[in-house]
């Protein structure tokens, strides 16, 4: 048995597990229920822990900024994601979403817009995590009195994908930055405009996805020494370019990325130039 220690909704109860706070989900299992009643842990369909004292006092914030409806909305919002994957999602979503819609639904009451710069690189990256957002952003806007802008279904991408792989919203809003900009850096320089519905351009995104995770990771690519010459002097506006986009990359992720990545970057920023005449 375990101690109730407030009952969101007849759905939805937070209990004190030992040393550890809980959220419990299951069909009327917060019925009647007040804090200092015991319940079964076995009674909820769907059990989410709070690790740790951080995530606890992360929580009980939030109970206290937000009311039952916001968690009702969460709730649903990951019984969405958990019903599109078939991948095990993060017990922390529950706190990193709800604290995500908490201050999006805030800054929408206060009529401030907050503007997504890297959703087009969001929705490159990840498009099965997109689709899922935009059927969550799709069920809010339905149900709901808010209307939550277009930008919030990369941002909700994040929180997904984080949840599904483990890996840190920073992490990921960091990949999506450095393709954001190394974009811009491929138009400035060949003086185009890359399409950013094309192959070419989920190829490139693709690559420089994996190449941020190299990096992160201290791993390197294959010297292409012989390459790098012959490129560099048969496309010296492409390597100049990816000259940059190493520079920004390594200035973006504090670390150093291996000289290799020039010739790769070089071959996709030719792909474009030739493609845009």
């Amino acid at each position: 048995m375990i101690r109730v220690e407030k009952a969101l909704n007849n759905n939805v109860v937070v209990a004190h597990d030992e040393f550890e706070e809980i959220v419990l989900i299951g069909r009327g299992i917060g019925f009647n229920k007040k804090a200092g009643d015991m319940i079964k842990k076995d009674e909820a369909d769907k059990v989410y822990q709070l690790l740790g004292q951080q995530d606890s006092n992360r929580y009980q914030t939030l109970l206290k900024m937000a009311d039952d409806a916001l968690f009702q909305l969460a709730f649903e919002a990951i019984e969405i994601i958990d019903a599109r994957t078939a991948h095990e999602i993060n017990d922390r979503i529950l706190l990193s979403l709800t604290d995500h819609l908490l201050f999006s639904i805030k800054r929408l009451e206060e009529g401030i817009e907050v503007k997504n710069p890297f959703i087009n690189e969001t929705r490159a990256l990840y498009p099965k995590e997109y689709r899922i957002a935009e059927e969550v952003v799709e069920m809010i806007n339905k149900k709901y009195r808010f209307k939550l802008p277009d930008a919030e279904v990369g941002f909700i991408t994040l929180h997904v994908h984080s949840a599904l792989y483990n890996r840190t919203v920073h992490e990921m809003n960091m990949i999506s930055e450095v393709v954001h900009q190394s974009i811009l850096i491929i138009e400035n320089g060949l003086n185009t405009k890359v399409d950013q519905a094309s192959l070419l351009y989920d190829r490139f995104v693709r690559h420089i996805s994996f190449c941020v995770e190299r990096v992160m990771k201290g791993e390197g690519a294959p010297d292409q020494e012989h390459f790098d010459a012959l490129l560099k002097a048969q496309y010296p506006i492409c390597y100049n370019i990816a000259i940059k986009i190493v520079k920004m990359m390594q200035n973006k992720l504090q670390r150093k990325v291996y000289e290799s990545e020039v010739v790769y970057l070089t071959m996709h920023i030719n792909q474009f130039e030739y493609y845009s005449k």
